[in-house]
């Protein structure tokens, strides 16, 4: 199973930065993330489609909590 979230966010480098290390301690899934200058891509492959359901739950969650955060303080 595979998945590609690109979202459009106010600071693409703090998510990145926020999320690199779940990526890397994620032993069910191989995620890549990207940024660009209003967008992170983040690819998430895994074998159990039940996985993929909870990285991306789990991710876009962090996300929403970091950008609510940034409207906040920014």
């Amino acid at each position: 199973m595979e998945c590609v979230l690109r979202l459009e966010v106010k600071s693409p480098k703090l998510i990145k930065e926020a999320l690199l290390p779940e990526a890397k301690r994620e032993k069910s899934a191989e995620v890549k993330i990207r940024v660009g200058k209003k967008t992170i891509t983040i690819k998430i492959r895994t074998q159990k489609i039940s996985y993929l359901k909870a990285i991306i739950n789990s991710y876009l969650a962090l996300i929403n909590m970091l950008e609510s955060v940034d409207e906040v303080v920014g």
